[in-house]
């Protein structure tokens, strides 16, 4: 392990991607789908396989990565907030140690324009007018059968008459599509700074709806020959929550044409999403960063992607809070290993602060915990090497005052949800994750599991506790006041 002065001479490359579910990457053995980006960089260093997000909806979990916060703290509760622009990032942080910092790509703070501590940020509002002008010239299209499909589609939203977000169109001009613009830039931004020490957050968009696809991914995979997981008889009865959501959402109605369809364009948004990873990989290897440059690739949250028939987020489902995470750091991450400790959005602040020896004058704010010393462990075996007993997730919250809808507990075997619900018998769900991976059986209710449950409650008990309130006010869009926090 190198000492705390060599571990300063890190470059960090931080690439995110927005509603990639973990199970789907070919270094995951996932049978079908192609990502060649993200196996390499799995074969050079660590997948994780129980990394989860902190919300798993987009702007909340997107400002927990950076803050080491959980929305309750950092106070942008729902996409529908503001993140305040006086947080401290960890792009503050690390331009403390010496870095020169720069963000490109989506943030979804509501405020994009802001630099929230970065000496450089690119977003979509920094998109030339020639470039948007190009692109209302030469749209995306749709393919004539898809659409026929896509448009019969249900996907309700909160009994809103809008159209489907499951479709995917042509893209005519990659160069005029999102992701392309924010690598191009980013790829400008490292030749640029290839002398400096960086760090260096990229994010995509892909694979978030709409799957608009150039064609030669568009077309990848065939829908009738697209994996499409078995539901089990009555599964979703046994959580009554996410039952009740499917059905007003009208998931239920789609068949298995439409959510086969909908499912390989999806994976076509995966597949370029990680050409675009690996276009920034091949960068660092022409410029000779490779092997000064940490390299951690993940996602906000995933995707149901069809799986119970379910589609997007929301949900407590490995496929929607478990995220993929991968981290390369040659020589001091273990190359092609899969560790099975618990990290989550929270913990990747201060690890990656941990990992390149700036973890001093960490804010005292964080929540998560600098498991740098777990990421990079690969001798003396017989240590105690347990990691967190408990990681946590919550999803739906209307003040910082009030108890989220859902909470998620996941230790190292089981995963607890509880939800916030009068009826008792609704309240709890519990998965064996060890023998039931696919979380069909709920046990909460087994007599002979009762002390797995009430260890659980109380670890969700002692996580909300801990929680600080905000320190500025919390604020909806177009500064519509919601709750003062301290």
């Amino acid at each position: 392990m190198s000492d705390t002065a060599e571990r300063e001479k890190w470059n960090i490359l931080v690439i995110t991607s927005d509603e990639h579910n973990a199970k789907i990457m070919g270094c995951a053995n996932h049978p079908i789908i192609r990502t060649p980006g993200l196996d390499r960089l799995a074969s050079e260093g660590t997948l994780f396989s129980k990394a989860y997000c902190a919300y798993p909806i987009c702007a909340p979990t997107r400002q927990s990565f950076i803050t080491g916060q959980y929305p309750m703290e950092h106070g942008q509760l729902s996409n529908a907030h503001v993140f305040d622009k006086r947080n401290q990032t960890w792009a503050h942080h690390f331009k403390e140690h010496g870095y020169t910092t720069a963000s490109i790509g989506k943030m979804h703070t509501n405020h994009e324009s802001y630099d929230y501590g970065y000496d450089y940020r690119y977003s979509t509002e920094d998109i030339s007018e020639e470039i948007k002008a190009q692109r209302a010239a030469n749209p995306p299209q749709f393919d004539p059968d898809d659409k026929l499909i896509f448009d019969s589609m249900t996907d309700k939203r909160s009994g809103e008459k809008q159209s489907s977000r499951l479709h995917g169109k042509v893209v005519n001009d990659e160069s005029l599509e999102t992701d392309a613009i924010m690598l191009k830039e980013a790829v400008q931004y490292l030749k640029a700074h290839q002398s400096d020490k960086f760090f260096l957050h990229v994010s995509f968009v892909q694979p978030h709806w709409y799957w608009n696809t150039p064609k030669e991914y568009y077309y990848m995979y065939d829908p009738a020959k697209i994996d499409l997981p078995e539901s089990v008889p009555s599964e979703l009865e046994r959580n009554a929550v996410v039952y009740k959501m499917a059905e007003q959402a009208g998931w239920f109605q789609n068949t298995e044409k439409m959510n086969r369809l909908a499912r390989a364009r999806y994976y076509s948004s995966i597949s370029w999403m990680d050409h675009n990873v690996n276009q920034l990989l091949n960068t660092l290897d022409e410029l000779e960063l490779t092997e000064n440059t940490l390299v951690v690739y993940f996602s906000d949250h995933g995707d149901m992607a069809g799986e119970k028939g379910l589609w997007l987020k929301n949900q407590m489902y490995d496929s929607s809070a478990r995220i993929p995470l991968i981290i390369r750091m040659p020589g001091i991450v273990p190359a092609g290993e899969v560790n099975d400790k618990l990290i989550n959005h929270v913990d990747l602040f201060p690890t990656l602060a941990g990992l390149t020896g700036t973890q001093d004058h960490l804010s005292n704010h964080i929540s998560g915990d600098d498991l740098s010393s777990y990421v990079t462990y690969s001798d003396n075996k017989n240590e105690d090497q347990t990691g967190k007993q408990f990681t946590f997730s919550v999803q739906g919250l209307k003040s910082v005052d009030s108890i989220p809808m859902q909470v998620m507990a996941r230790s190292a075997r089981w995963k607890f949800i509880q939800y916030n619900l009068e009826e008792p018998e609704q309240r709890y769900v519990l998965y064996d994750m060890n023998n039931d991976p696919d979380e069909t059986e709920n046990l909460a209710y087994e007599v002979s599991l009762q002390s797995v449950v009430q260890d659980h409650i109380k670890a969700i008990d002692e996580f909300l506790y801990r929680l600080r309130k905000p320190r500025y006010e919390v604020k909806l869009k177009k500064d519509a006041f919601l709750q003062s926090g301290h």
